[in-house]
Formats: structure tokens, C-alpha cells, sequence
């Protein structure tokens, strides 16, 4: 694969729009483990390509938690399965990357994404695209993957922004915005949700279904974790710990930790916060910070990456302590 070029965001947009408006059977794909961001906008431009007339098949490497299965079109997902889906990739004439831009980001889809003759798009937010696709709509200062797919639609045509298309765009700025708190969060970001409540997105609707459909045994669980929240260098880190027995314990499963994470920079002080959560046969482990302070970097070590302020990683090379004293020891020379 030749090194990759990376056009203008809004050029390369307009070429992928025009590519999508070429092809008939198109497969959507995003990273493993789902989150709002990737789920909003995969579904975002599952409504508007099947809006266009096309055959449209979303192929994920995990099933979707449900706090959003309340997304029109999230009953379509399929979870990926070698033995029917190789095919259907390898059938697709464009195969759509999102909100991930590396095929080992789809864990278990590595081959069958990379063995496509499909054209293959990549629309993404993240940081070092690999080299495995033809198109990237690349914007690391854009808020999330769901904001491009904004970008797309007006490409598109604004007579496309239908309510199902406007509440999984809207779901997927506002989950990876941390509610509109977080530095992206810029003013044509507040435009673009405007844009989308005017054509139906309902915002109570739409964070009742994320935010307030907990189980209690999430609750539990959430409370062990904070009551063993720790401080290192000076309180600027703060690490929070999910063994394996807490889960086992309440019941809880690993979407259930989802925004754990968040918790640890509303510490006074914190000013980066570590999650491990201690998986059956890997380490999991998320990190946020504020300002500068780059936890890609620290990811990276693991494996891993993302974005400055938030990023993550799996490892299966350490032990449960081993991650969280890791995290210590690299997080010091930023701290």
C-alpha cells in the first residue's frame, strides 16, 4: 500500500459523496466496542445512503450496547461472523471505515476488511490514519466522526436531514463532546446541533435513552470503583480500578463501564485520569486529561492511541497491576 495522501477534509468529502452516489451495495464498518460516536455515525449515513436508494449492510466486530439501541436502524447491525460476512465485504462495491482508521481497530475483521477488492473509505477524527484505504476524510480538530457525517449530508443535500438521521448524528457530537463540555466543542459545532434539532432531534429523548437507562447493578458497581479511586504526583493523577471480581460480583458487563472514565478528572487538581478495567484475557484501559497533557502518548505504549485529551488501549502483555503501574510511571514525565 502507498503511503498515504491526505486531501482537504471538505475535498476529500466530496470525493468520498461522490463515490458513495456511484456505488448500489455499500458496508459500513466502525471500531470495536461501540460508542456513540461510532454507532451515530454509522447509522447517520446508513438513513441517509439508504435514503438515496441504496442497498446499505452496517458490520460490526461487537454488538450494541443498550443505551443505544434505541437508534432507529440499530436493529440492522450485524455482528461480524467470518463465515457469512467475508463474503459480503468482498461483495460490496464501497466499504465505509468509521470513526476508526486502522483495520485492527475492527478486531476479527482485520482480513476480511483488508481482502475487499471493495473501494474503501475511511471518514474519520483520529490521529496517523494507516495506510489500507483509497479515500480519507480526515479532521483530527473535528469534535467526532458524527460532525463530518453533518458535513456530508449539506454535501449531499440538506432535504436529507430527517429526524432518524438527525437523532443518530446528534447522539453521536453530543456522546463524544462529553455533553458539549470538551475543548471542540466549537461554535459551528452548536451550529451543527442547532441544524439537527430543527429537523427532529429531540435532546431530552435523546440523553434520557444514554444517560438515564442505567441498571442498578451499573450504580453498584460504579460505587466500588469510586470508593477506591487513587491520587499519584501530587493529585494530578487519579486512577480508577474495575477488577474482574467487581464485575463478577454485580453482575455488570464491560458496556456497563462506559463513562467511568470521565469521573476521574472531576477530582479537584486531576488533571489526567486513568480507568483499567481487568477483562477475562486483556487489560482495558482509558484515559483522559485536560489541556496539553497528550494521553495518546501514554496509549501508544499499550498499543493504543486516540486523541490528545482521550484516548485507550488493550493489552494482553500486562497483568491488571502491572497497566495500572505502568500508567504511574509513564504519565510522570507530563505531570
Amino acid at each position: 500500500m502507498n503511503p498515504i495522501i491526505l486531501l482537504d477534509c471538505s475535498e476529500a468529502l466530496r470525493q468520498c459523496a461522490s463515490i458513495l452516489r456511484g456505488a448500489q451495495t455499500i458496508v459500513l464498518t466502525s471500531h470495536v466496542n461501540s460508542d456513540g460516536d461510532s454507532l451515530g455515525s454509522s447509522l447517520g449515513l446508513y438513513h441517509l445512503l439508504t435514503q438515496l436508494g441504496k442497498t446499505v449492510h452496517i458490520v460490526n466486530p461487537s454488538a450494541v450496547p443498550k443505551s443505544f439501541r434505541f437508534l432507529q436502524g440499530s436493529e440492522k447491525i450485524q455482528v461480524f461472523d467470518d463465515s457469512q460476512h467475508t463474503a459480503l465485504l468482498a461483495s460490496a462495491d464501497v466499504l465505509v471505515v468509521l470513526d476508526a482508521n486502522a483495520p485492527s481497530r475492527m478486531r476479527g475483521m482485520e482480513a476480511a476488511i483488508v481482502g475487499s477488492p471493495a473501494r474503501k473509505l475511511v471518514i474519520d477524527h483520529h490521529q496517523e490514519p494507516q495506510p489500507f484505504a483509497e479515500m480519507y476524510a480526515v479532521d483530527t480538530e473535528a469534535c467526532s466522526t458524527a460532525e463530518l457525517i453533518s458535513r456530508l449530508v449539506v454535501l449531499v443535500g440538506e432535504e436529507q436531514f430527517t429526524r432518524p438521521l438527525a437523532e443518530c448524528l446528534y447522539t453521536g457530537i453530543m456522546t463524544d463532546t462529553g455533553n458539549f463540555r470538551f475543548p471542540r466543542t466549537t461554535a459551528d459545532v452548536h451550529r451543527t446541533i442547532a441544524r439537527l434539532i430543527e429537523a427532529g432531534a429531540d435532546p431530552t429523548y435523546i440523553y434520557e435513552n444514554v444517560f438515564n437507562q442505567n441498571p442498578l447493578n451499573r450504580s453498584i458497581l460504579l460505587g466500588k470503583a469510586l470508593s477506591d479511586l487513587r491520587l499519584y504526583h501530587d493529585g494530578k493523577l487519579c486512577v480508577m480500578t474495575v477488577a474482574r471480581a467487581m464485575m463478577q460480583e454485580t453482575g455488570a458487563n464491560e458496556d456497563q463501564i462506559e463513562g467511568f472514565v470521565e469521573l476521574t478528572l472531576g477530582l479537584e487538581g486531576v488533571q489526567m485520569g486513568a480507568l483499567v478495567v481487568e477483562l477475562a484475557d486483556m487489560v482495558k484501559i482509558s484515559l483522559r486529561s485536560k489541556g496539553e497533557i497528550p494521553v495518546n502518548q501514554i496509549a501508544k505504549h499499550f498499543g493504543g492511541g486516540g486523541h490528545i485529551n482521550a484516548a485507550g488501549c488493550r493489552t494482553h502483555q500486562h497483568s491488571f497491576q502491572r497497566a495500572q503501574e505502568l500508567i504511574v510511571e509513564f504519565a510522570k514525565p507530563y505531570l
